[in-house]
């Protein structure tokens, strides 16, 4: 397969889901935290609009942002994907002016012009607030304090000296519009985040429920739940059931067909095994292929009342 081929294969597949539930609600829930936290950074009232929260393409987010660019870059110490932070050239015309003492009852009009490192300054601790507010906006929707280390590590204005993920990876895009002051000063910012943090902010959240109830000096029942925590479950891929005769049965050989339909590769079992003579479904997910090897793509999320049986059974040691 040619690479340009591979390439547009890649470009044109699906995107993925998000492994936070309710994404919309962690939106909102936002957009609330960040206008209680930019008040008493720009002295004024702040309104916050989700205007877009989707899970998109980074090729596609990449390729709408402009040269130069107010980038805050968001780093982890548990992975080595990036987020950023794209504020747009009003919106950071309109926060200088009011850091260095605008009136928020007037609304003047923009000048375009080059970012100066005041500017960069002056936008630094806008990052860091954007950032807070979506930690918080996270802890909120999962019910648990996260532990993980996100933190505003700079600030770049070319977005092609920063690389958080390969372009066809899976981000989750969150655009919001401001309205600063009396005057409602408008201008628009972006939060990217790669889904390989949140699925480091979902593992973060599961563990920090496993553990928020133990007592710090009962070592035994904290190493009981690590070792129901790291037990491995066998999972099977069923592709299909096929009902025959036992007399044909018995007369199975080597060169034998066996029919299965086409559907089937759409429609593929995930059970999980239970002791030796049980099973539980799990999900369904389709047949597909991935780094030249045959997978299974889940097509919905586990049964809820199963992943709360599996929650028990740990929390049970």
């Amino acid at each position: 397969m040619s690479e340009s081929v591979l390439a547009k294969k890649l470009s044109n597949r699906s995107v993925g889901r998000s492994p936070l539930p309710d994404l919309e609600i962690i939106g909102e829930t936002f957009g609330r935290i960040l206008e209680d936290h930019l008040r008493p950074l720009l002295k004024t009232i702040v309104g916050a609009f989700i205007m877009d929260c989707e899970i998109t393409k980074l090729a596609e987010v990449v390729d709408a942002i402009p040269v130069p660019a107010m980038l805050g870059v968001i780093e982890s110490d548990s992975s080595d994907r990036m987020a950023l932070v794209n504020l747009s050239a009003d919106l950071v015309y309109h926060i200088v002016d009011m850091r260095m003492g605008g009136d928020p009852t007037v609304s003047p009009m923009v000048t375009t012009r080059s970012f100066t490192a005041i500017d960069v300054q002056l936008c630094m601790d806008v990052f860091d607030r954007v950032l807070r507010a979506f930690e918080l906006a996270v802890e909120e929707n999962v019910g648990v304090p996260l532990k993980t280390n996100l933190k505003v590590t700079g600030h770049k204005q070319d977005i092609n000296t920063v690389r958080i993920a390969p372009k066809t990876a899976d981000v989750v895009l969150l655009t919001v519009s401001l309205d600063i002051g009396e005057a409602a000063r408008s201008g628009e910012f972006s939060l990217i985040v790669p889904l390989s943090i949140l699925d480091m902010l979902k593992a973060a959240t599961m563990q920090a429920d496993m553990t928020e109830h133990i007592d710090d000096n009962d070592l035994w029942l904290q190493q009981m739940r690590m070792s129901a925590t790291n037990a491995e479950i066998p999972l099977h891929a069923i592709l299909h059931t096929l009902k025959l005769p036992l007399a044909s049965v018995r007369e199975i050989k080597v060169g034998n067909v066996l029919p299965i339909p086409r559907a089937a590769l759409q429609n593929i079992t995930m059970v999980q095994a239970i002791g030796s003579t049980r099973e539980s479904e799990l999900a369904t997910g389709k047949l597909g292929a991935f780094d030249n090897q045959k997978v299974v793509k889940l097509k919905e999320d586990p049964r809820p009342e199963l992943r709360g049986s599996l929650t028990k059974i740990v929390k049970s040691g």
